[in-house]
């Protein structure tokens, strides 16, 4: 669904630590102290195009509300969580300083109040991710660029109306503004084809093309030149006016470059690199700086005496321009960066969350938390439900309400997998602590301590009799437990690497991890029955019903079902998409049908008998598991966007997706019904769409001024 995620993947650092090194030069004139030539910002107007939305239609593909119920003067509306589901990817922070957009996973742009952190609105429209986001100089229009869509939307921020999509050629990595706001240069990650608008005609005035992926842009803020970082090349400096590259800078066979900030004067470039981040003299093609250590983003501050720089993540470095000596490191960090137009802000970001520095106090602000915790919760067909992966805490919760029941305390690690007893009683969690500890779930109480691993415990799998639990560990074991003893009664230790996912029937366990080796074990007798060739790294495992044929997923796009026996293929169900990695398998009650999950964002419900597709589903986010309810007549489907779908399998049509925040767990109907238990406004907006404006409003604002009224009971989740 979502071409180039492993690209995206491998390249996540560089990628994000590229964004908006531009904005660090766009400075008011009258604050600059360099001679740069003087370019006016006027306002410019951008016409709307022809809406395209009908009546009664859903916003995006990506919304919560897929299938929203008609309001009188509503075009389209949908209930939306305040917080990105799923990382960031792309941040930009208004010519005034006052506000921040971000866009990422989701496909939604959220707009943030930069001094407190507080969510405004939310811009709805895109059908993919958000790959970039760049707000015009005149500070009217935010442009933000789409991957699977190939497409630029442009945004009014201040009436939330989509003024004009353009048209690219593949998945959009960059999106730069022209100085005077009269032209916008969009890049193509896939093809590397970088096109340049009239964006108040809407018409393409030019294109280059450069064979790779642009990991960045930056305009130069005189407006003759664009300096290009693509990979595997050097640094482009294309002229504008002449419309060719006049210069390259740089030496792609022993450095790589990430990102790019221009000096207020246009006179230097600044190039974070893997060996350091050089200065170069843009007349004479010379370095004239190089500051130590690897970089990976850079902006130069509007009046020109300090550079920022940040690498991975790690705390924000300044440097003096005057002497090139570094200054006290700041206290945020963040992958990417930019400066606010007036150098009084500093902005770094990651894939989680917004810092900005304000120069004057020389303190943070409040962060923006945009996208809340990672965890998503883990169902079951039980009563209760749980969530806590990625931090030391278990959160139990009624799924019949959302309520949070109790927290389950004793991990001193994040936690890396919880798995459910067949009672839905009793559950297991893994931790980087190296212990799995057992939790009575109805009393809220823990069980037992496992401890015998020497490194982190990845994976968990119960012995149907709830009796045994076996856990998978970096320390390339596997150890089955007795739960009442909390003794340890057998060590597999023929592991090739780390064991990262099981599955277990009670006699034959398979375990498999980073290889494409996957051992099966008879555990009865503790010894090693074989092993099965997976394509690459195993991703996915899942033994029948009646335990006789086994199915697994790798990195490509096939699933396979296996005669455990002898290691045959007995069949090979594939379906193209990009990555097409099978993450998440489920077999049916009955073994007639099997579910997977993909890291393409699809899931898909498998006729054994026929070898086809029953159903090929939306997931909008890379599956991490799938599970049938006990009747089967629902899918439910959990991803890296702390949601679960729950996929009604005749039709295969999408009845509700449940989210998981801090301290609470909201459901959305497809219908637009909501349901959530907190002493608090449930973390979720309303998003309208109407003639002339899209508007964010609180939920009882929403139902106040449409007369609409919710109704929980209609929000279904299993069967």
């Amino acid at each position: 669904m979502v071409a180039r995620d492993s690209m995206r993947w491998q390249m996540v650092v560089g990628f994000v630590a590229s964004l908006f090194a531009s904005f660090g030069v766009l400075a008011d004139e009258k604050e600059s102290e360099t001679k740069s030539k003087s370019r006016s910002v006027a306002p410019v107007e951008i016409k709307v195009e022809p809406r395209k939305l009908g009546p009664g239609g859903a916003l995006s593909v990506r919304t919560l509300v897929t299938r929203p119920m008609g309001i009188p003067g509503v075009i389209g509306w949908t209930i939306e969580s305040k917080r990105h589901r799923g990382y960031l990817i792309a941040v930009a922070i208004s010519p005034d300083a006052k506000q921040v957009a971000t866009g990422g996973l989701d496909g939604i742009i959220r707009l943030w109040d930069a001094e407190t952190g507080e969510f405004q609105r939310a811009l709805v429209g895109h059908d993919s991710y958000i790959y970039d986001l760049a707000w015009s100089p005149d500070g009217h229009t935010l442009a933000a660029g789409g991957s699977h869509e190939a497409q630029t939307k442009l945004w009014d921020v201040r009436t939330g109306l989509l003024l004009r999509s353009l048209k690219h050629d593949s998945w959009v990595s960059k999106v730069v503004w022209s100085p005077d706001g009269r032209m916008l240069l969009v890049c193509g990650g896939e093809s590397g084809n970088a096109k340049f608008w009239d964006v108040s005609l809407g018409i393409e005035r030019g294109k280059v093309e450069h064979g790779k992926h642009v990991v960045s842009a930056v305009w130069s803020p005189d407006g003759e030149t664009v300096a290009f970082v693509v990979t595997g090349q050097a640094v482009q400096l294309f002229d504008v006016s002449a419309f060719k590259v006049r210069k390259s800078l740089g030496n792609p066979a022993t450095e790589t470059a990430y990102n790019a900030s221009w000096s207020p004067d246009s006179k230097q470039l600044a190039v974070a690199t893997n060996l350091g981040t050089q200065i170069w003299d843009v007349e004479s093609e010379m370095v004239k700086q190089t500051l130590a250590g690897p970089m990976t983003a850079v902006a130069w501050e509007p009046n020109g005496k300090m550079l920022a720089t940040s690498y991975s993540g790690q705390a924000v470095q300044t440097w003096d321009t005057s002497t090139w000596k570094p200054l006290k490191p700041l206290t945020i960090a963040g992958t990417g960066l930019m400066w606010s137009p007036d150098g009084s802000r500093l902005c770094a970001f990651s894939t989680v969350n917004v810092q900005l520095w304000n120069v004057t106090t020389e303190k943070p602000l409040t962060p923006i938390d945009a996208t809340g915790p990672a965890s998503r919760a883990v169902w079951t067909t039980g009563k209760i439900m749980a969530s806590g992966i990625g931090t030391p805490t278990v959160l139990l919760w009624e799924i019949a309400s959302g309520k949070l029941l109790r927290k389950l305390e004793g991990h001193t690690a994040p936690i890396t997998a919880i798995a459910w007893a067949s009672n839905d009683k009793t559950l297991a969690s893994a931790s980087y602590d190296k212990t799995v500890r057992v939790w009575d779930a109805v009393k809220g109480e823990q069980i037992k301590k496992l401890e015998g691993h020497t490194d982190v415990v990845a994976t968990l799998s119960w012995a149907p009799n709830g009796k045994l639990l076996a856990s998978g560990s970096y320390d390339k074991t596997v150890r089955l437990w007795d739960v009442a003893t909390g003794k340890s009664t057998k060590t597999l230790d023929k592991h090739p690497a780390a064991v990262t996912i099981m599955d277990w029937n009670g006699k034959m366990l398979l375990a498999g991890g980073p290889t494409n080796l996957v051992c099966v074990w008879n555990t009865t007798t503790g010894q090693q029955v074989r092993k099965v060739e997976i394509s690459g790294a195993a991703q996915s495992l899942a033994w029948s019903p009646d335990g006789k044929v086994l199915a697994g997923g790798g990195v490509d796009e096939s699933l396979r079902i296996f005669n455990p026996a002898n290691g045959q293929v007995l069949s090979s169900l594939a379906l193209a998409g990009s990555p097409p990695s099978v993450t998440a398998l489920a077999w049916s009650t009955k073994g007639e049908t099997i579910a997977s999950g993909r890291g393409n964002h699809t899931a898909q419900i498998w006729n054994l008998q026929t070898g086809k597709t029953i159903h090929s589903v939306a997931t909008m986010a890379p599956v991490q598991e799938v599970m049938w309810s006990e009747s089967n007549r629902t899918l439910a489907v959990g991803t890296a966007d702390r949601c679960v779908r729950f996929f009604d399998t005749t039709s295969g049509k999408i009845r509700s997706t449940m989210i998981t925040d801090s301290d609470q767990v909201t459901a959305v109907s497809a219908e637009g019904y909501y349901r959530a238990v907190t002493d608090t406004e449930p973390e979720l907006v309303c998003v309208v769409q109407m003639e002339t404006t899209q508007d964010t409003y609180s939920l009882a604002e929403f139902a106040k001024k449409f007369r609409w009224k919710n109704a929980p009971k209609e929000v279904r989740l299993g069967d």
